[in-house]
């Protein structure tokens, strides 16, 4: 079973609603959101659990709320990242394979393995891919990141207790890259890969990374780079979501 943990703040309920809407048919998931006295038991209730955080914490430091939760592996992800499809028998793959290799992280971006070319590689067939696995030991190539990933979660906890100051703009800062070098941490590589807003998803793994700096992705395919199929749901989106007033549309990338 996959265990998913969706981040989120009030701040970014009607991004968290997009994503809720588009995870609502998978089993077991956590909601880990900051306290609040907002009337909120609609959007609780689509959740098996729900984590609260202080939200006068820094982001490291929220995470470590995540020690009560009783798995071992966790597929963490931020609301930004909406989950348009996922292929739940390959990750649940991915999930056994990091328990018998004692692996303690999987970045569910697509990678470049060219930046590693003497890294140690895991080569993994199932029944639908066949791709392959790179260790990260470089710390100026963010080792560790804030992307959807598969977890140990006794490792995620650790490197959170020891970073539990940062926040989510310096959580990937060098030191923490020096730690993450310590871990059993992997990449994955397989083509083709998709355009997901200006990120690379793999086919098994599709999500939206919809806003950057709390603005909305541009709304043109010329300028958020998105594949036409991902840029045809985002549109959809845009019409069936209300959004923050404030969240409004990037002209570009920058």
């Amino acid at each position: 079973m996959i265990n998913y943990v969706i981040y989120s703040n009030t701040d970014y309920l009607d991004i968290l609603k997009i994503q809720t809407e588009f995870t609502k048919n998978l089993k077991n998931r956590t909601l880990l959101i900051n306290q609040n006295d907002l009337e909120l038991s609609n959007l609780y209730e689509n959740f098996n659990e729900v984590v609260f955080y202080n939200d006068h914490e820094p982001y490291a430091s929220r995470l470590l709320n995540l020690s009560k939760l009783g798995y071992d592996y966790i597929l963490f992800i931020h609301d930004i990242d909406i989950l348009i499809n996922i292929n739940e028998k390959t990750i649940e793959d991915l999930i056994d394979f990091s328990r018998k290799n004692k692996i303690d992280r999987i970045d569910l971006q697509w990678f470049d393995k060219s930046y590693n070319p003497n890294s140690k590689i895991y080569n993994l067939e199932t029944q639908e891919y066949k791709f392959e696995l790179v260790k990260q030991d470089n710390p100026n190539g963010y080792i560790y990141n804030v992307n959807p990933s598969i977890w140990k979660l006794s490792s995620f906890i650790d490197l959170m207790f020891n970073f539990r100051n940062e926040n989510y703009r310096t959580i990937e800062g060098y030191q923490t890259q020096l730690f993450a070098k310590k871990l059993e941490i992997y990449k994955l590589y397989l083509n083709p890969y998709l355009e997901c807003g200006y990120f690379k998803c793999l086919p098994f793994f599709i999500f939206l990374h919809i806003t950057h700096g709390g603005k909305l992705l541009p709304k043109e395919n010329e300028s958020n780079g998105l594949t036409q199929a991902i840029q045809i749901e985002y549109e959809d989106i845009i019409k069936k979501f209300k959004f923050n007033e404030d969240r409004i549309f990037r002209l570009s990338r920058w």
